[in-house]
């Protein structure tokens, strides 16, 4: 079976989320977020962003994901590719949303560089902002549950959302793998 998704509860620590946040707040100037893809207008969104290079600063985050991806996905042929990108912290506030969407345009080169998006839980002081994913398209989506430190992976093609906030407000790390050529790769017919 393909890789669709992956869920992996307490990646990051309490202590390791805290310690990202308070940095992300104190030292990251937030900016409203804009939508990129041509099928989504300016009312599909409603978030704040700020975009930081998290594993020069914490390696410990590149050391688990590393550990992660290195287990969970295998595409014949690429290597996985992120040691030099860049995470989206992201703020959503009462009232903010990102309505059903996917990461990815239809061109080659973007689902190369976006092959699975990656999401990490920063808190879970909030309510509503649930991360839906559509992995059937005529199946109820899933609502993946809230959880300090957790990491969710998913194929970049998969739609989702994450709902209206209603109280509080939601911190997550957003970033995206991409996918390069391994031209040491050997082909067989066998």
């Amino acid at each position: 079976m393909a890789f669709t998704h992956k869920i992996v509860p307490n990646f990051l620590s309490n202590e390791e989320c805290e310690l990202i946040l308070n940095f992300s707040l104190e030292s990251l100037k937030l900016n409203p977020a804009e939508t990129v893809s041509t099928y989504l207008n300016d009312t599909s969104r409603k978030s704040n962003v700020a975009f930081y290079p998290y594993y020069k600063t914490f390696p410990f985050l590149y050391e688990k994901l590393n550990k992660v991806l290195t287990n969970e996905i295998n595409v014949k042929g690429f290597h996985l590719d992120y040691l030099n990108s860049e995470f989206q912290f992201t703020e959503y506030k009462i009232g903010d949303y990102f309505n059903w969407h996917i990461d990815v345009s239809g061109d080659i080169i973007t689902r190369q560089d976006r092959y699975c998006s990656m999401v990490i839980q920063l808190n879970n002081e909030y309510d509503g902002g649930n991360l839906d994913l559509k992995l059937i398209d005529e199946a109820p989506p899933i609502t993946i549950e809230k959880g300090v430190g957790d990491l969710i992976i998913f194929v970049s093609d998969i739609e989702h959302r994450v709902t209206n906030i209603t109280k509080g407000k939601r911190y997550t790390l957003v970033n995206w793998i991409g996918l390069k050529e391994n031209n040491n790769y050997k082909k067989t017919l066998l």
